[in-house]
């Protein structure tokens, strides 16, 4: 009975319920075909992992430190012998040499991790008998060094800053530099780790044999007494996921608190309109025996429907359209469509609880219903206008609060201006002092000094919670840097002057805040580092507010001589305090990195970037064109730009989320401008008869959308920035970076173009909707 009086109730107010089934539907079918999508591409993976390794069943990788199957389960990545190597010899085996690659598209020097590659010698072939090869095979009789990569291998520059065949390539090893002409490029996007990424003519490789190697053994049967770490196209399939997979399961959260409070929101909202605009018809159906538990049978009823027609409706095209598109490109996916099915189970059961919470919400206004209703409600234009409200505010809340709480997490990684102009890398060996001095009158450059960098233990050893790395355990510890400058940093305790009188005596030391913040230091007390178990107390002399996490890890100052890239912060001493620490021999002792300030005029003149490439060449040519190292300046401001743009695409991908059911629940706009026109009907009337023209009235609707999306907008933005904070400091408390400073920051100029997509939805909904119904016809 209750549900026969909904569903002709519902068929009065169509567009209310098909306002509220399709904002239900859009919510439940972008979580669907999102998260399906990703289903879908993972499945792809053994069929994936089948063609690459199509030659071969079974592998193994030893001895490259950081890569491998072993080094990716945290094991010491040595080779391992079997009782009987004779029985397991492989059908065909590589040597391998890891390096990094110093790739520059369009001149920039990249700004990140270093990009690794295993290379191995192109004697026995391709052994990736799935991939395509675009080019041709490394030439052994070639007077050059040539090299084959695959695509995977350079996939950080992007497709469109690969170099193109013909162009070179250059490798930096810990030993020394190689550089190579690339003849051709495989077609796989993904390798697994340890894989050989690139292939090299045995002319190129005898410059990398002096490297520490390991090898990668192949059979084409899996060995009956095989070693240990053996893999096989199964074993990797896994790896072979796509990174958008990962992603996603980080923002499936997300997208399902966003997806319910959408279709919350719009629930909530048509239910408040349909009490509203069958208040007269409740009225009389209390006045013939309707009790207020009926008429609590009856909201919920309504909900019930519309969140049932909706969540099917949703799924359902969801998964046609998904069919479609996978369809579409056979070789993308092989294997065909697959669905995630606990993401379609978690959207039912949302929608479910979604369906039983909004009634909720409204049955205040259901039970305030009585008989003597029947004569009118007054002030329904404001209830029309709050339900719509709360909606948008948290959509638009939803945005506010991913932006915010990305920006405050990017403020501390953005290079403090203190820090010097530029940081120049000189790897792998270094220079000596005396070919330093050689760039004392640089063109464009103010001032340079050597930065020599040595990492060492905290004392008590304590160790990193990311546990061994290429076999060893990783303790917390402290970045050495000696200069004969200390920039103008800005002190926090202590002042310039003493720090620098104190300095000049061996033992003392400058930190940052975010050091003393995390181990509880001030000035005047001891840090205890040290090799192994020799201590050496080091006096703090002074503590500056410094920002310098991206600058440290650009530079590849961190992370050299087998030390973790994790550090708690740079500690600024003198060469002579350095030097009575160090456990090098003197002679072993190189100069591998510089810093320096530009000449103002000179910048002002040139820019951050091509000022950069200037003094980088001028070093360069001034070192005689070393080929054993490379030379390679980071800019202080282009690492800050590199950083809001990459946290501006994490922010950005992240902030659509919600800004997509921003878009949805912008269809709530036309329930309510329908429950407007219905409750003025006579109004209207009698305005059109005194003279009023259509565009008066499409004008009065339109603000009926107008004044809800405002104060909408105005509510998110604090409630917004107040939950991104409290989600700042969530996650601040959960990073390994310890003492990084607390920030919240409001990116206003982003808020400023959400607010616009905000009211431009809004307008592209609620303008023609106006129009119509000010013509008369819905």
């Amino acid at each position: 009975m209750v549900f026969r009086l909904v569903s002709k109730s519902l068929a009065k107010g169509k567009a209310r319920f098909l306002c509220a089934v399709s904002g239900v539907a859009a919510a439940a079918g972008a979580v669907v075909f999102a998260t399906s999508l990703v289903a879908s591409n993972d499945a792809q993976a053994p069929a994936v992992a089948e063609k690459l390794t199509a030659p071969w069943k079974a592998w193994s990788i030893d001895g490259v430190a950081g890569f491998g199957p072993r080094a990716r389960r945290g094991e010491t990545p040595s080779p391992r012998k079997t009782r009987d190597s004779k029985k397991s010899s492989a059908d065909l085996s590589f040597e391998l040499v890891p390096a990094t690659i110093d790739h520059r598209p369009g001149g920039r020097v990249l700004q990140g991790p270093p990009m690794r590659a295993v290379i191995a010698p192109a004697l026995a072939g391709n052994p990736y008998g799935g991939c395509i090869l675009e080019g041709s095979w490394p030439d052994e009789k070639s007077s050059g060094n040539e090299v084959v990569l695959t695509r995977g291998t350079m996939k950080r520059f992007g497709k469109g800053a690969l170099p193109e065949i013909g162009e070179s390539v250059k490798f930096v090893g810990s030993k020394g530099t190689m550089t190579a002409k690339i003849t051709g490029y495989l077609s796989h996007e993904k390798l697994p780790m340890g894989f050989p990424g690139a292939f090299v003519n045995g002319r190129a490789f005898k410059l990398l044999e002096k490297e520490p190697h390991g090898r990668i053994r192949f059979w084409k049967e899996l060995p009956k007494d095989s070693p240990g770490n053996v893999e096989t196209p199964q074993s990797i399939a896994a790896q072979f996921k796509t990174d958008a997979g990962r992603n996603m399961d980080r923002a499936k959260p997300l997208m399902l608190w966003g997806a319910a409070l959408t279709a919350l929101c719009l629930l909530v909202n048509s239910l408040l309109l349909s009490i509203e605009a069958k208040r007269k018809e409740f009225a009389v159906l209390r006045i013939v025996g309707l009790t207020r538990s009926g008429m609590v049978g009856l909201v919920f009823a309504e909900s019930i429907l519309s969140s049932f027609a909706g969540v099917v409706l949703g799924s359902v095209v969801a998964v046609v359209a998904l069919r479609v598109y996978v369809s579409a490109d056979p070789a993308m996916f092989p294997t065909g469509m697959a669905l995630s099915f606990s993401s379609i189970g978690a959207v039912f059961l949302g929608t479910f609880a979604v369906a039983l919470i909004a009634p909720l919400l409204t049955l205040a206004k259901a039970l305030s219903v009585r008989p003597l209703d029947i004569v009118g409600s007054p002030a329904a234009s404001s209830r029309r206008r709050l339900g719509m409200a709360i909606a948008f505010a948290c959509g638009f809340g939803a945005f506010v609060a991913v932006e915010v709480w990305g920006a405050s997490l990017m403020k501390p990684f953005i290079p403090s201006p203190q820090w010097p102009d530029a940081i120049v890398s000189l790897l792998p060996g270094g220079a000596s002092s005396f070919d330093i001095e050689k760039l004392r009158k640089l063109p464009g450059v103010k001032r340079i000094a050597e930065l020599q960098a040595l990492q060492l233990d905290f004392l008590p050893r304590e160790p990193l919670r990311q546990g061994r790395m290429a076999g060893r355990q990783q303790y917390r510890n402290a970045l050495l840097l000696a200069s004969e400058w200390l920039p103008d940093f800005v002190f926090v305790s202590s002042n310039r002057e003493d720090a620098l009188k104190a300095m000049k005596e061996e033992g003392f030391c400058v930190i940052t805040e975010m050091m003393a913040r995390a181990r509880n230091l001030k000035t005047g007390d001891e840090l205890q580092i040290g090799v192994r178990d020799e201590k050496t107390p080091l006096k703090i002399a002074g503590i500056v507010d410094l920002n310098w996490h991206l600058v440290t890890s650009r530079g590849l100052l961190r992370g050299m001589n087998r030390m973790p890239a994790n550090t708690d912060g740079p500690v600024f001493v003198t060469f002579d305090t350095l030097e009575s620490i160090d456990p090098r021999p003197a002679p072993m002792v190189r100069m591998t990195h510089l810093w320096l300030d530009y000449d103002k005029e000179f910048l002002s003149r040139h820019g951050v970037f091509p000022a950069g490439r200037k003094v980088e060449e001028s070093i360069r040519e001034a070192l005689g064109n070393p080929p054993d190292f490379t030379v390679r300046l980071h800019a202080r401001d282009e690492i800050s730009d590199g950083t809001l743009a990459h946290g501006a695409n994490l922010i950005g991908s992240m902030a659509r989320i919600p800004f997509v059911f921003l878009v949805v629940l912008s269809i709530g706009f036309i329930a309510l401008l329908v429950a407007a026109a219905d409750a003025s009907k006579k109004e209207f009337r009698t305005l059109r008869a005194v003279g009023a023209t259509r565009a008066m009235i499409a004008k009065r609707l339109f603000m009926e959308a107008f004044r809800p999306a405002a104060w909408g907008i105005l509510a998110g933005l604090p409630g917004g920035a107040l939950v991104g904070w409290l989600f700042t400091a969530g996650t601040r408390s959960a990073m390994s970076n310890w003492g990084l400073p607390p920030s919240f920051v409001v990116p206003w100029e982003v808020i400023a173009y959400g607010i616009a997509g905000a009211f431009a939805f809004m307008v592209a909904v609620a303008l023609p909707a106006s129009l119509k119904l000010a013509r008369g016809g819905r």
